[in-house]
């Protein structure tokens, strides 16, 4: 495990370990082609992308799951 290699990160707050987590995915994000992507988890993005296509109307949008879930 990484932090066992660098220990310095276990005597961290966990509000310093959050901004840690966030830097470190902030610096891989910023270079998305080098981002592995699960086969698997492709196809079924291709699979839900086709049945969207197929018939919208049985998507709802992230707020109106919000709303239907109450929360603001």
């Amino acid at each position: 495990m990484i932090a066992e290699q660098i220990p310095a990160i276990g005597k961290l707050s966990a509000r310093d370990k959050y901004l840690l987590a966030n830097e470190l995915w902030e610096e891989i994000a910023s270079d998305e082609a080098s981002l592995p992507f699960d086969d698997a988890v492709v196809a079924l993005l291709e699979e839900r992308r086709q049945e969207y296509l197929k018939d919208p109307s049985k998507v709802i949008s992230w707020e109106e799951l919000k709303a239907k879930l109450g929360k603001p």
